[in-house]
């Protein structure tokens, strides 16, 4: 969260446009954090049109011949056939690119996020500064972490990892300053108890 994500994805379909390629952009439905369904958004404020749809498989059904790059946003929402989906355009020789959270609130590997980054020839992690508030002082470390807030206390390990359409925030966390209440302990330091 807030790390420039959908900015760098938005970089590399303008890139691919300037260059005269015929570009796809996709998002998920369930992605309704915008005034428009059919729009993916920065944080800064870069948009560019895409295609709102339900399941992986649509984004197959609405590939169009001569299309060189197909971008995908907020790619984590999707189920697992997301990775099939990207290796048959990958087979077709269509470039793809996506930006996602590879963690999901808890700190967990958020969906099908570690196969995928797993296919990925190139790689950018960007990451946020946490504004983890102590007294004052602004954490400023870099965040890699997501921090659920809920009524601004923050979400049991046991919450749903996808909450659309609740009163909820988000915050950017390093992980001295990540907080998961109810999460279990690891099982490796259960043992040594």
């Amino acid at each position: 969260m807030f790390a420039g994500k959908t900015e760098i994805l938005l970089k590399e379909i303008g890139r691919a446009e300037i260059a005269g390629k015929k570009v796809q952009v996709f998002k998920p439905a369930i992605d309704n954090r915008w005034d428009t369904v059919d729009h993916i958004r920065s944080h800064s404020g870069g948009e560019h049109q895409a295609i709102a749809v339900q399941s992986p498989s649509e984004i197959l059904d609405h590939l169009e011949p001569s299309t060189y790059l197909v971008a995908i946003d907020e790619i984590q929402f999707f189920d697992e056939t997301i990775v099939e989906v990207i290796q048959i355009l990958l087979d077709l020789d269509i470039r793809v690119t996506f930006a996602g959270l590879s963690l999901d609130f808890r700190g967990k590997p958020f969906g099908s996020m570690p196969e995928l980054l797993a296919f990925c020839d190139e790689l950018e992690r960007p990451t946020a500064i946490c504004n983890h508030n102590d007294n004052g002082q602004i954490c400023g470390q870099e965040a890699t972490r997501t921090q659920r807030l809920i009524n601004g206390q923050p979400a049991n390990y046991d919450d749903p990892i996808v909450l659309i359409g609740a009163e909820q925030e988000y915050a950017a966390r390093c992980p001295n300053h990540h907080s998961v209440p109810g999460k279990p302990q690891p099982k490796i330091l259960k043992n040594k108890n």
